[in-house]
């Protein structure tokens, strides 16, 4: 589990999102928007986010932390982010879908 508690915020909203997507596989096709909880390091942030299931690491826009992850897709409701150095690893390490 993360140390940090932004790190520990993201790795649940992660695993929660992984879960929404586990039942929406059984729902919905990829292409229809669902709602995902943001997975910004925001730990009071409990704001959602519409994307198709094929996104990861969706968080609104603003609430990207440009000292660990920069934006690699915008749109205009959500960006994907990609983590970098240290907090690449710990969000590697704990992927959900890793285990």
């Amino acid at each position: 589990m993360p140390r940090d508690p932004r790190e520990r915020n993201e790795a649940l909203f992660r695993e929660i999102n992984e879960r929404i997507e586990d039942v929406g596989t059984a729902l919905a096709p990829d292409d229809v928007p669902m709602l995902f909880l943001c997975e910004c390091d925001d730990k009071e942030c409990v704001e959602k986010v519409s994307a198709t299931r094929a996104t990861h690491f969706v968080v609104l826009p603003g609430h990207e932390d440009p000292g660990v992850e920069h934006v690699v897709q915008k749109t205009e409701r959500f960006l994907v982010v990609e983590k970098e150095g240290e907090a690449a690893h710990e969000a590697q390490k704990d992927d959900p879908r890793e285990t």
